[in-house]
C-alpha cells in the first residue's frame, strides 16, 4: 500500500477526526474530506479510502466503494455499532489504524442487500429472542433478566405465516415467530453458538427461522439460552430452520415488521441478495475471511418446521402449551400403529409361542426362560396402538386394538390353561407367587413402561429399545399365571395374576396416551375424554394395589421387628411372612442347646408380643456348637 490515503470523516465529529484520527497516520500522506450526503468525491480504483463514519453514512458509502473499486479501510466511529461488528473492525481507533497500516492484502468481500439496502450486520423479522447477533456474550445476571422478560411474553406469542423462496427454487410455507438473516455471523454470539462456519466472502447469506410448535419448546429454548450461551458450538434446536443461499425472497399475507440493523421498517415482501466479492476491503483483526473458493451448495434445513395443516393451526391462535403435530407429519407412525392393531398371523403365532414358553418357565421356576417369553411376546404392540387411539379418540383404531388385544389375551390364557390342566405339578413356584400379589410398585413399572413404549414408537431411532420395555413390563407371564389358575381351578391364582395384567394394561395405556399428547400427536381437547377414562380405570386398579402395598409394608415391618431378635439365648433369623389369619411366620432359630416345647411357647409368646397380633410359627432349628 502506498503512503497516500484519503479519509472520509463525519463532519459532525470533525474535531475528533482531526485530533484523534489524523495523528494516527502522521507518517503517511493523509488527505481529509468531510462526508456530505450525496456529495461523494469522484475517486477511482487507485484510491485507498479510510472512513470515520457511522452506520447510517456507511450504508450509502459501501455500494459506491464497491462500484468504484476503492481500497476501503474502516475506522471505528461512535455511531458505527453494526458495521464494526459486521466487518470485524477493532473497537479502539489505535488498533484499527494499526491493522490498516500493517498493510495487509486487500480482500474481496461480499455485500448483502435487503430490498436494495446494504445489510451491515443483520435483518430481524418478528421475535427471535437469543437468535439475534450480539457483539459479546452477556453476563449471567443479564441473561437471567432477559429470561424473566421472555417468560412474561410467552402467553402472547403468535406465529405468522411466511413464504420463502430461494435461488435454487426451494420453497417453504411455514408458521414462524420470527427470522434473522445475516451475511456472516463473525464476532457475534450467533457465530459462537449456531453458525460457526460462515465467512464474509463465501457468497451466501444465512437465514435462521424460529418456528416452535408449543410454549414448552420455547421454555426449553429460553433455558438453553440462559445456561448454555457460552458454549461455542450449540446445535440448532429442532424448531430452528437454517437456509444458506445467495438469493432469498420472504413474503407474507400480513405486513412484516422487521429491524434492518437498527432501523424499524415494515413491508410484505423482502428480497435478499448477496453481491459476491464486490468490495475491496482492508480487513480488520476480527474479520474471518475464507481463503477457499466460493461454496455452490445451497443449504435448506427446514424439514422439522411446521407445514401444511400444522401451519394453518398455528397461525389461528397463540402458541399452545404442548405441540400439535399435523396428521401428515406422523402418517408413517399412524400406519405402523394400525398394522400393530390388526391380528396378523405373526402376532397370533408369537402370542401362542410366548405364552407356552412363559408357562413352562413358570413351572420350571426359571427366570431366563420367562425373560425369553417376554422378549418374544408381541402383546405390547396393540396396547401402544390402543394408547394412540385413546389420545386421538380414534374409534376405528380403538376397536381394532381392543379386538386384537382381546384375541391375544384369550390365546395366551387358553394355551396356558391347557398346559396347567395337563401338567401334573400343582406347586406354586417362586415365579408364580411373584405374580400373585401386585402392588403400587408394579403400577410404577407399568407407568414408566408406557412412557418408554410410546416414545420408542414415536422416535424411530430408539425403536430398538422396545425389547427392553417388553422385559420391564412383563405382559405375558401374568396372563400365563392366570391361565394356570384356570387350569388348576384356583380363583386366588387367577384373580391375583389378572390384577397384575390389568395394572400393566391400565398404566401403559394412560401414560402412553399422555406421552403421545406431550409429543404433539393429539390436541388436549381431543385427548381429554380418553385420558379421564384411563385415569379412572387406573384409580380403580389402585384400590387393591394400595391394599397390597400396605400389606407389603406391614410384612416388611414384621420382618424388621423380628429379624435378629433373641429370646432366651435363641436367635431368630430368615423370617418369612405368609398372609392369613392368624399370621403365618416361618423362620430359622439358632440356639446353642436344643429347643423344647416350653421354650417354643416362650418364643411364640415373645413374637406375638413384639408384633402385637396372634401368629402361627413354623421354625427350623439350628444348633450352634
Amino acid at each position: 500500500m502506498s503512503s497516500s490515503l484519503m479519509l472520509l470523516y463525519d463532519p459532525a465529529r470533525e474535531q475528533e477526526a482531526l485530533e484523534k484520527v489524523v495523528p494516527l497516520f502522521a507518517h503517511h500522506e493523509l488527505q481529509t474530506y468531510p462526508y456530505v450526503l450525496k456529495n461523494i468525491p469522484d475517486w477511482g480504483e487507485e484510491h485507498k479510502v479510510l472512513t470515520y463514519l457511522g452506520d447510517e453514512d456507511l450504508v450509502e458509502i459501501l455500494p459506491v466503494a464497491a462500484e468504484r473499486g476503492w481500497h476501503l479501510g474502516l475506522l471505528p466511529h461512535p455511531d458505527m455499532e453494526h458495521a464494526r461488528v459486521g466487518y470485524g473492525v477493532a473497537e479502539k481507533l489505535a488498533d484499527a489504524a494499526e491493522d490498516i497500516l500493517a498493510e495487509p492484502p486487500e480482500r474481496q468481500v461480499d455485500l448483502l442487500y435487503c430490498n436494495g439496502r446494504p445489510v451491515l450486520r443483520s435483518v430481524v423479522l418478528g421475535e427471535v429472542f437469543s437468535l439475534r447477533p450480539a457483539a459479546e456474550v452477556e453476563a449471567l445476571s443479564v441473561r437471567f433478566l432477559r429470561f424473566w422478560q421472555r417468560l412474561r411474553k410467552l402467553g402472547k406469542l403468535r406465529p405468522q405465516r411466511y413464504e420463502i423462496l430461494t435461488q435454487q427454487e426451494n420453497q417453504l410455507n411455514t408458521a414462524a415467530l420470527g427470522m434473522v438473516a445475516v451475511e456472516h455471523s463473525g464476532n457475534s454470539v450467533l457465530a459462537k453458538s449456531l453458525l460457526p462456519d460462515t465467512k464474509i466472502n463465501d457468497g451466501h447469506l444465512h437465514l435462521l427461522v424460529l418456528a416452535p410448535r408449543s410454549l414448552m419448546e420455547m421454555l426449553r429454548f429460553f433455558l438453553g439460552a440462559l445456561f448454555f450461551a457460552n458454549r461455542k458450538h450449540n446445535r440448532l434446536a429442532p424448531f430452528i430452520g437454517h437456509i444458506r443461499t445467495a438469493w432469498l425472497k420472504i413474503s407474507s399475507d400480513q405486513p412484516m415488521e422487521y429491524i434492518h440493523d437498527e432501523a424499524w421498517l415494515s413491508c410484505q415482501e423482502l428480497v435478499f441478495e448477496v453481491a459476491s466479492r464486490v468490495l475491496r476491503l482492508i480487513p480488520g483483526r476480527n474479520l474471518d475471511i475464507d481463503d477457499a473458493g466460493q461454496r455452490e451448495k445451497e443449504v435448506f434445513r427446514v424439514q422439522a418446521l411446521p407445514a401444511g395443516e400444522a401451519t394453518r393451526e398455528l397461525i389461528a391462535k397463540p402458541l399452545p402449551i404442548l405441540s400439535h403435530a399435523a396428521t401428515e407429519e406422523f402418517r408413517d407412525l399412524y400406519e405402523h400403529l394400525w398394522d400393530n392393531a390388526r391380528p396378523a398371523s405373526h402376532y397370533l403365532t408369537l402370542t401362542v409361542l410366548s405364552a407356552l414358553l412363559a408357562t413352562i418357565g413358570l413351572f420350571a421356576d426359571s427366570s431366563p426362560v420367562i425373560i425369553g417369553a417376554m422378549i418374544l411376546a408381541p402383546t405390547m404392540a396393540p396396547i401402544i396402538s390402543l394408547s394412540m387411539a385413546v389420545a386421538r379418540q380414534d374409534i376405528a383404531l380403538l376397536g381394532a386394538s381392543l379386538r386384537t388385544l382381546g384375541i391375544g389375551i384369550a390365546l395366551a390364557m387358553g394355551f396356558a390353561a391347557v398346559v396347567g390342566w395337563l401338567m401334573p405339578l400343582r406347586e406354586v413356584t417362586t415365579e408364580i407367587a411373584a405374580r400373585l400379589s401386585p402392588t403400587l410398585l408394579d403400577l410404577g413399572v407399568a407407568v414408566i413402561s408406557g412412557i418408554a413404549g410410546a416414545y420408542a414408537h414415536a422416535r424411530e431411532h430408539v425403536a430398538k429399545s422396545l425389547a427392553g420395555v417388553a422385559i420391564a413390563v412383563a405382559l405375558v407371564p401374568p396372563l400365563a399365571v392366570a391361565g394356570i389358575g384356570i387350569g388348576w381351578m384356583d380363583p386366588e391364582v387367577l384373580w391375583g395374576a389378572l390384577l397384575l395384567f390389568l395394572t400393566n394394561l391400565s398404566g401403559i395405556v394412560l401414560m402412553g396416551s399422555l406421552t403421545f399428547l406431550v409429543l404433539g400427536f393429539a390436541p388436549f381437547r381431543r385427548a381429554r375424554r380418553g385420558l379421564l377414562i384411563s385415569l379412572l380405570l387406573v384409580g380403580l386398579v389402585c384400590i387393591p394395589l394400595g391394599l397390597g402395598f400396605a400389606r407389603m409394608q406391614e410384612e416388611q415391618a414384621i420382618i424388621r421387628a423380628l429379624e435378629g431378635m433373641e429370646v432366651k439365648q435363641v436367635l431368630i433369623r430368615d423370617v418369612r411372612v405368609r398372609r392369613g389369619e392368624p399370621l403365618y411366620l416361618s423362620m430359622r432359630l439358632i440356639s446353642t442347646t436344643s429347643v423344647d416345647d416350653a421354650s417354643m411357647e416362650d418364643i411364640k409368646h415373645a413374637i406375638e408380643e413384639r408384633i402385637g397380633r396372634r401368629a402361627v410359627v413354623e421354625a427350623a432349628i439350628g444348633v450352634r456348637r
